[in-house]
């Protein structure tokens, strides 16, 4: 078949590299005229700057993706490790350094708190362990496509309410840890869902596996290179891109319930596929590409979470001795800071 995925960011190309893989005729259509969407870059006055994401964690995904493509991540892009992986500073002063290695990163908890929370932060890992592997095999890497997939996990499921996953994040976090310091540094990625620790189920302490266990990496030349590196490796596959293309509408049959029949580029191009892989938010799809189909009411009804305001810099010299890649600070108002970024949509006080 003949497919044409819109999007060249990470989802559109890993979705690329698998359908070339199952023998499809595969085009990107890509409205910039660089990949990587969000993970994006800004060349400016000598400096290459990322414009999107710094985190990336279990980089073994990543390598899938070359592999569906038929190609060694190795020849194509330089993982390194990041560490520590993040500087928190806190309102009082004090300094943690979240470090690769359970058993370094609990002398440094230690050194920072106390011997009970360094043994509390083992048993934290454990439970986080234990919480991923019931999550990821039976949940997040399986495909629900019909109703009674969703009830075949069920002993996965029962697993998850032992293990606490139904409790609100922060409530579980503390259960670990008396020290609100390390309690914030264990459930702020909660905020990578957009949503506060408060209100998300403990399901999404994953994340928290994810970067604080697994650990954190970086490309050689930046988030973005990860973009241009895959690309690379599926144009030898046989994928055709075509960049600065923005599509305009996915074009269907006659008929209410009519299939695809390929895009239309802005100029009135058109370009003919059996299938079309939409990789833009969903509500923007129905909202730009998709006239005359309604909506379903999840793409109607949705919330935006908070966005971010970005800074970015190109500095020349070096970077001052204390600063790691990844530096946060904490403020005093943890929870009124969520509530006024969540709730009421202000600028928080802190």
């Amino acid at each position: 078949m003949k497919v044409v995925v819109v999007g060249a960011g990470l989802g559109g190309l890993s979705a690329a590299a698998y359908l070339s893989r199952a023998g499809h005729s595969v085009t990107v259509v890509e409205r910039d005229p660089i990949p990587g969407g969000r993970a994006g870059m800004i060349e400016s006055s000598g400096f290459r700057l990322d414009n999107g994401p710094t985190v990336l964690t279990m980089p073994n995904l990543l390598e899938n993706v070359f592999h569906a493509a038929g190609a060694n991540m190795a020849d194509y892009v330089t993982i390194k490790k990041v560490d520590p992986m993040y500087r928190a500073v806190y309102d009082d002063g004090s300094e943690l350094h979240v470090l690769h290695g359970r058993e370094r990163m609990a002398e440094e908890i230690r050194r920072f708190s106390n011997g009970k929370e360094a043994a509390s932060f083992l048993k934290f890992c454990s439970w986080l362990e234990e919480l991923y592997r019931a999550e990821m095999d039976s949940f997040i890497d399986a495909n629900f496509d019909t109703p009674l997939d969703l009830v075949k996990p069920w002993r996965a499921g029962l697993k998850l309410v032992g293990l606490g996953g139904f409790r609100k994040l922060d409530k579980k976090v503390a259960s670990f840890f008396s020290d609100e310091r390390l309690q914030r540094i264990f459930s702020f990625q909660s905020m990578y869902a957009g949503l506060a620790p408060y209100e998300a189920l403990s399901l999404y302490a994953v994340i928290t596996y994810m970067d604080s266990v697994e650990g954190v990496f970086f490309p050689e030349g930046g988030m973005h290179s990860m973009a241009t590196g895959l690309q690379a490796a599926l144009e030898k596959a046989g994928v055709e891109f075509r960049f600065s293309a923005p599509v305009t509408r996915i074009l269907r049959q006659p008929g209410s319930n009519g299939a695809v029949s390929g895009v239309e580029i802005a100029g009135s191009e058109r370009i003919d596929a059996d299938v079309v892989v939409c990789n833009p938010d969903l509500p923007v799809a129905y909202r730009t590409l998709l006239g005359g189909v309604d909506a379903p009411r999840v793409a109607r009804k949705g919330k935006y979470s908070p966005s971010c305001l970005l800074w970015v810099a190109g500095v020349k010299g070096l970077p001052p001795a204390n600063a790691a890649h990844h530096n946060i600070h904490f403020g005093r108002d943890w929870d009124k800071s969520f509530k006024a970024l969540i709730e009421d949509g202000v600028r928080m006080l802190d």
